[in-house]
């Protein structure tokens, strides 16, 4: 197997595979490919059904934990105090040992917010994972949490693309000592469609796709692409050798929105800011 030098923030590694919607062979598969062609970052959740499959690839890579940065995330439903330690107890049983990073996966309610944050921290303390942080969580929740967390949390994984327009929640990010990680890097397929970004494509020889990661990735933003094709996942690394220019960056950027989400659950009504 092969190790790519990679750029880390907060100790993360700057460019990952994410893992859901995968299940069985196919994320079994897919783990197997990232860490063959020298991937060391992968991300999964309780809610996503596939932890033990994860474990499996795991194992199988015949790479040592230690050398692969493992992410996963408590589900909505076991924040609560009844099931919020057995639920990180599984889950590092099917993972195979402690997560390099664990967050809480969507905010809790506001009368138990600080309840949970501190749960969180118990379980890094009980050594179920090296590492805390937060998924989903807007500025005004991200500053709450890292005050009660006393500045332990060092990321936030949120929807974080092109179309969408996250600066305020990036400059909030950098405020309170936090790497920001972006899920659903390429919107589904939507922030490749921009002739914006369709032209810079072009006159730079590049996939689409290489152009919106490494505009996340040139932000300071960890980006954890889903792909089960080895072709596409060395083009995800390729994202990490070249560089664009101001302007080009600031062309994309401009595409942003505030309505530009794919992911918004009704739990989320109201909450994001």
């Amino acid at each position: 197997m092969t190790s790519i030098a990679m750029p880390k923030l907060k100790g993360i590694p700057q460019l990952g595979l994410g893992t859901y919607p995968l299940r069985g062979e196919d994320v079994i598969g897919a783990v197997s490919m990232a860490l063959e062609i020298g991937l060391r970052h992968i991300d999964t959740a309780q809610m996503y059904g596939n932890e033990a499959d994860v474990g499996t690839a795991l194992r199988r890579s015949g790479l040592a934990r230690s050398e692969i940065y493992v992410v996963t995330k408590v589900d909505p439903s076991n924040l609560g105090k009844a099931h919020f330690a057995s639920s990180v107890a599984r889950s590092m049983d099917d993972l195979g040992g402690p997560a390099d990073l664990l967050l809480i996966h969507w905010p809790p309610s506001d009368d138990d917010f600080e309840a949970t944050v501190d749960r969180l921290i118990t379980e890094r303390a009980r050594g179920m994972a090296n590492a805390i942080g937060v998924s989903n969580f807007s500025p005004s929740m991200l500053r709450r949490a890292q005050m009660v967390a006393g500045g332990s949390l060092i990321c936030n994984q949120v929807e974080f693309h092109p179309l969408l327009d996250q600066s305020k929640l990036l400059a909030a990010a950098r405020e309170t000592g936090v790497a920001l990680a972006a899920y659903s890097p390429l919107a589904r397929g939507k922030a490749l469609q921009p002739n914006v970004i369709q032209d810079i494509a072009i006159r730079l020889g590049r996939p689409a796709s290489e152009i919106v990661l490494r505009w996340i990735i040139q932000q300071g933003v960890i980006a954890i692409p889903m792909t089960t094709k080895r072709e596409n996942a060395l083009s995800n690394v390729a994202a990490l050798n070249f560089e664009l220019s101001p302007e080009d960056m600031a062309a994309i950027s401009a595409l942003g929105t505030r309505d530009g989400r794919t992911i918004n659950p009704s739990w989320m009504a109201g909450r994001w800011d």
